[in-house]
């Protein structure tokens, strides 16, 4: 029954025409009538009677066919539902012809891709939280697994103040890499997922470096670092002034964490046709071959020749990321006088 309604459908067999030719035997029975009674006056009464007899045969007729035209209409839609839910996407009404049912079947179908978008969406976050997750529980081994080992140190009777005093600054480091994990983990979680959503805006570029700056004076002033800035700073990009911000800071931080004590990082800004590019340059005590540049920004890697410098390997990889949210990119490169340069090129909208 389901096949021969399909091709009642589509050949067009539907409620209009059902009706119009209900209307057409109502007519008929009407001039039957009328021709009828003309010529048995005297019996139009009886006539009469027979007349709306045959009409109502007529509106059950009508609505006999109607009512198995809907529930044949309904079972296709039901099982065109279900077949939706399992999974399979099912044409059962033309989409060329311009009718009710192909319209409805058009409308499911895109209320379909919509769910399924919706899900795949969710997918892909619950699967990165489990990645991140799963990440962060091999990350924090092992600064917990040294925090234990210095407390049972610290518990030995004959440390000297000397060792005491190092083994407290020994745990002290593992408790704030400890709490950097924590913090960039958190950062990641909320761009991966969408949770953070940057607004960016066309503004100077100008603010977004010097906040980068002042966060990262404390930790060059340190290690007797300066930090200038040249070039056309009053430009304006797309840009969200927080998190740009943010990404410009895990830039100069792993210059400041990596470059040699008592050298200079300089920045200096360029207004290109499309782009404006910051270019961000230190003298690196690590060096860095060509093949490592592009594998610089993703998770956890802190280059090969690196076994000494404190770090986690997160910054860069969360710079790059709040970038591309805002149409800019990141690249690094050794320039021909040895400087190791980060350039970072905002999009100008």
């Amino acid at each position: 029954m389901r096949n021969r309604v399909i091709q009642r459908l589509q050949r067009g067999e539907g409620t209009d025409r059902i009706w119009l030719g209900g209307v057409g035997g109502t007519l008929i029975l009407f001039w039957l009538f009328l021709s009828t009674a003309a010529f048995w006056q005297d019996y139009i009464m009886v006539w009469a009677v027979l007349y709306g007899m045959m009409n109502l045969l007529v509106f059950i007729v009508v609505y006999l066919f109607l009512a198995r035209h809907v529930n044949g209409t309904l079972y296709v839609l039901s099982d065109m539902v279900e077949e939706l839910i399992g999974g399979k996407e099912k044409i059962e009404f033309s989409p060329v012809e311009d009718t009710v049912l192909s319209k409805l079947q058009g409308q499911l179908l895109k209320l379909y891709d919509i769910l399924q978008s919706h899900k795949e969406r969710e997918q892909k976050i619950r699967k990165q939280l489990d990645e991140n997750i799963g990440n962060l529980v091999h990350q924090i081994s092992t600064p917990i697994t040294n925090l234990q080992l210095y407390v049972g140190f610290l518990k030995r009777d004959d440390l000297t103040p000397t060792e005491r005093e190092k083994f407290m600054s020994c745990m002290e480091e593992q408790a704030q890499k400890l709490f950097w994990l924590g913090e960039s983990f958190s950062k990641i979680s909320r761009l991966e997922t969408g949770i953070i959503r940057l607004k960016p805006e066309r503004q100077k570029v100008e603010a977004v470096i010097l906040g980068a700056i002042g966060q990262a004076m404390v930790k060059a002033e340190n290690k007797g670092m300066e930090i200038s800035l040249s070039g056309e700073t009053q430009a304006v990009a797309l840009l969200d002034l927080k998190w740009t911000t943010e990404a410009l800071f895990n830039i100069l931080d792993n210059a400041v964490k990596y470059g040699k004590s008592g050298t200079s990082i300089q920045i200096a800004v360029t207004d290109l046709t499309n782009y404006i590019r910051i270019a961000v340059r230190n003298e690196s005590e690590i060096k860095i071959s060509p093949h490592e540049y592009h594998l610089l920004f993703k998770r956890f890697y802190r280059g090969k020749t690196n076994t000494v410098t404190e770090g986690i390997g997160l910054g860069l990889y969360i710079a790059r990321k709040i970038l591309e949210d805002e149409k800019a990119y990141i690249k690094a490169e050794t320039r021909p006088d040895g400087m190791t340069e980060f350039t970072v090129f905002l999009y100008k909208g």
